[in-house]
């Protein structure tokens, strides 16, 4: 109840603190986080202090993106990165997620955004309208095993369309570990309502057999901006051009960096 009733801006406001806390700051040493960025944090803060837009694009979803909230809390310890980065640079997601009790609340620390085409639209279209997008969804959850990386991307084309129409631009970024930190029962009824309501309902577990993540390397890379033009009509052929040419990025990124994790080494990447 209490949870219900905690207006959104509450975690967003507490964000810097949370994040920046003593206890926060552990979460990275117990995954032994390691990123690499070919665009630094420098980089990244000067563009969007001038007023650029990124979607920092991330794969792969996973039950819940434990490489993300170490990238962000490394990101607000650090000299270069972004101190306020819930509302300067949120995360996308589904709508769906302001229905769950202290879910809501966690994800509201990371500046959480409704993620329909409206509300992406309209941040990007203006000055430090940069955020975080999952673009392959819950789907990813399901698709991946020990043997096999899977990101949902050959459909997933709006993004593109999008960040073309605003003048925006694209940065790919890889999270290894994701899709191992945790198992996942990957069929049933949960599992389908899971793919229906865009957000993970089903079974999952780690250590000890219990809901707590696996002390797994965690891993994140980060490629260049991809340098869309504007354009303000693309037409299929814009969006199908520079999207092939994001795919090459991402498979690109995924091979230069898995040696950087032992559990992704031997596997190779699979666009569905």
């Amino acid at each position: 109840v209490v949870s219900m009733l905690t207006p959104a801006w509450v975690p967003v406001a507490l964000s810097p603190h949370i994040l920046g806390s003593w206890a926060c700051r552990q979460i990275p040493k117990y995954f032994s986080y390691e990123e690499y960025h070919e665009t630094t944090d420098a980089e990244l803060k000067e563009a969007h202090d001038a007023g650029k837009r990124f979607i920092l694009v991330a794969h792969p979803h996973g039950v819940f993106s434990f490489c993300g909230v170490c990238g962000f809390i490394a990101s607000v310890s650090s000299n270069n990165g972004v101190a306020n980065l819930a509302t300067e640079v949120p995360t996308a997601a589904a709508s769906v997620l302001r229905f769950f009790p202290l879910l809501k609340d966690l994800l509201g620390v990371f500046g959480v955004i409704d993620a329909s085409a409206a509300v992406l639209k309209s941040r990007l279209s203006r000055r430090r309208g940069s955020f975080v997008l999952y673009v392959g969804g819950i789907a990813e959850l399901f698709a991946s095993s020990s043997q096999r990386e899977a990101v949902y991307l050959n459909k997933r084309k709006g993004f593109i369309k999008l960040a073309l129409r605003t003048g925006g631009d694209v940065i790919p970024a890889y999270f290894f570990g994701n899709t191992t930190v945790l198992s996942v029962l990957k069929a049933g009824p949960l599992a389908a309502l899971s793919r229906k309501l865009g957000v993970s309902v089903t079974l999952f577990w780690g250590r000890w057999g219990l809901p707590v993540p696996k002390p797994v390397k965690l891993v994140y890379a980060r490629g260049r901006p991809l340098g869309l033009p504007q354009i303000d009509e693309p037409t299929d052929a814009d969006v199908e051009q520079w999207h092939a040419k994001y795919c090459d990025a991402v498979k690109t990124l995924f091979d230069n960096y898995k040696v950087r994790n032992p559990d992704y080494a031997h596997k190779e990447l699979e666009l569905c």
